[in-house]
């Protein structure tokens, strides 16, 4: 009687404790891949679901190509020189294609923030027609 009591102790502690150690465990909140480098900050993700960052130096003159396709979910893009307002804020994206003429020279903080996204980023540099 006793012998069988330890066992059903001993299987329902390792159930608990089993439970315990998977409640931990989460798929995550990145997979994909992202570069960022000085032609601009791409990112493709089969999840997305936390802030990727990267910084861009830009010169007067230059254009950031944005283009954002999700087949799943929508990010929150914001472009900008830090302690200014944004050049770029968009809320809730899901897909767009679309310019955007950078006026004064600085480096640039870009937000890509996922909400159960699923999809690709890309903001690549056009350097202004002199360079």
């Amino acid at each position: 009687m006793k012998k069988a009591f330890l066992k059903r102790f001993a299987i329902l502690s390792l159930l608990v404790s089993l439970c315990v150690m998977l409640s931990g465990c989460s798929a995550g909140d990145f997979d994909g891949s992202r570069v960022a480098n000085e032609g601009g900050f791409w990112l493709e993700y089969s999840m997305l679901n936390r802030e990727c960052t990267a910084d861009l130096a830009l010169s007067e003159g230059d254009q950031l190509e944005v283009v954002i396709a999700q087949t799943a979910g929508d990010v929150d893009v914001i472009v900008g020189l830090p302690g200014k307002d944004p050049l770029y804020r968009g809320n809730g994206q899901q897909n767009g294609e679309f310019k955007l003429p950078i006026s004064e020279a600085g480096t640039y903080s870009i937000s890509v923030t996922g909400h159960k996204a699923k999809g690709c980023v890309s903001i690549t540099r056009v350097p202004a027609a002199g360079e």
